[in-house]
């Protein structure tokens, strides 16, 4: 939608110049901002335009310069400024053609800004990363816990995780993961879109869970992970402050995991740890 922009001299009148913007324009969809030099940028629909014109003159605001303000894609401009991010055996790109980085000898994963998930770029996706790289999941099932856009889904499927659920509460996280395996012909990742609990309620089926999550997300969740882990399977967390790392450790502790592996980058800190003991 077109938008016109006009510039406004300085106001001679006496009293606010908001206040009388607001009396000139106040049935149509406008908006503006007072300059340095007290001038005035008003933005207005370009399909009311004559009508702003109308209304600022009758007031005797002074326009000084008027035009068509180009419309703008925010979110390409917004993605054009993301840049590939690598970590260990892999490239997570979110550009294609000619746009899209050389990946070198790594693998790469082309992960679009869209749907309002990730794209990889965060320390703690490196982290959990390194983790799924550093730890053996040839052959396992793993789950991947509020998958986004599945990242590290594809991260264990491709170090040779024999099947991969990726789940989310997000039903777009499903449909991301679905969009996102096929233009990487990824194969053998289940996109779920449910709850802890609906996975949970069978008997444990999971050898290894992978949960990007801030600690007040993940450590809610931790029973029905812990349900859905086989008896000494693996849950690898990442999204926890390094400065928590205790209080962290004792809540994984108290919910029967025993911490192996730490790793850390900035203030990010990531967790290996096993289940002791059998499903009771």
């Amino acid at each position: 939608m077109a938008v016109r922009q006009f510039t406004l001299a300085p106001c001679r009148a006496a009293g606010d110049f908001d206040t009388l913007l607001m009396e000139a324009l106040e049935d149509l969809s406008v908006s503006w901002m007072s300059q340095p030099d007290g001038t005035v940028t008003l933005w207005v629909d370009g399909t009311e335009a004559d009508d702003a014109r109308g209304a600022l003159l009758s007031k005797d605001i002074e326009i000084m310069a008027e035009r068509d303000e180009p419309e703008r894609d925010w979110l390409e401009e917004s993605a054009a400024l993301r840049k590939a991010v690598a970590a260990g055996r892999y490239l997570f790109d979110p550009h294609e053609g000619e746009r899209a980085s050389p990946p070198g000898r790594r693998r790469r994963i082309y992960l679009p800004a869209a749907r309002a998930f990730g794209t990889a770029s965060h320390e703690s996706t490196r982290l959990a990363v390194r983790l799924l790289q550093r730890l053996s999941v040839a052959g396992l099932t793993v789950v991947d816990a509020g998958c986004g856009a599945g990242t590290l889904g594809f991260v264990a499927r491709l170090e040779g995780a024999a099947r991969v659920v990726a789940f989310d509460i997000d039903c777009d996280a499903a449909l991301a993961v679905r969009e996102h395996a096929a233009s990487n012909g990824i194969a053998g990742v289940l996109p779920f879109a449910g709850s802890t609990a609906a996975l949970s309620a069978v008997a444990p089926w999971a050898d290894l869970v992978v949960a990007n999550m801030l600690r007040e997300e993940v450590l809610p969740l931790v029973p029905d992970l812990a349900r859905i882990l086989k008896p000494g399977g693996l849950l690898l967390t990442s999204g926890q402050l390094a400065e928590a790392e205790e209080s962290f450790v004792v809540e994984l502790s108290r919910a029967g995991f025993e911490v192996f592996l730490l790793l850390k980058e900035n203030e990010w800190l990531a967790t290996a740890s096993r289940k002791r003991g059998a499903r009771t």
